[in-house]
């Protein structure tokens, strides 16, 4: 079920432009002037709450950081889970592309939606700590 939230007065609303947007910030500078604004915003609750519901994991929202946001969305369930829909070319698969089952324990979806087969992660994730100790010389 979902909320309407009452954004009305944000601070933040027409401040991002293409050439600088603070509430996704590149530099601590940034991230600084996003929450100085929050911390004065009217729509600082709505907005948390909405990204909560939503599961937005980057940016600032609600004057909380991207690492803040993050662990508050986990310590509440995690992000919402999104299934692939009926329609979707890839809902009737029921195995990934390297055969590993795509069931409640070995399936997750990514904040975007997509299914992902959490074997293959594994796998993925040993590969780059490999790779990572064979690059800074730790095996050979």
């Amino acid at each position: 079920m979902s909320a309407t939230y009452s954004l009305d007065g944000a601070i933040c609303d027409g401040v991002a432009t293409a050439d600088y947007d603070p509430f996704f910030p590149t530099t601590p500078e940034d991230e600084l002037d996003a929450l100085a604004m929050c911390r004065i915003c009217p729509a600082q609750v709505p907005c948390l709450a909405y990204a909560m519901e939503t599961g937005q994991m980057f940016g600032i929202w609600g004057g909380k950081t991207q690492r803040q946001l993050r662990r508050l969305i986990r310590a509440h369930g995690g992000p919402p889970r999104r299934r692939v829909p009926p329609s979707h070319g890839n809902a009737s698969k029921t195995h990934c592309a390297y055969g590993h089952p795509y069931d409640p324990a070995n399936t997750y979806y990514t904040p975007t939606g997509e299914r992902r087969c959490r074997a293959c992660r594994r796998v993925r994730v040993a590969r780059a700590r490999r790779l990572a100790r064979m690059v800074s010389g730790g095996e050979r």
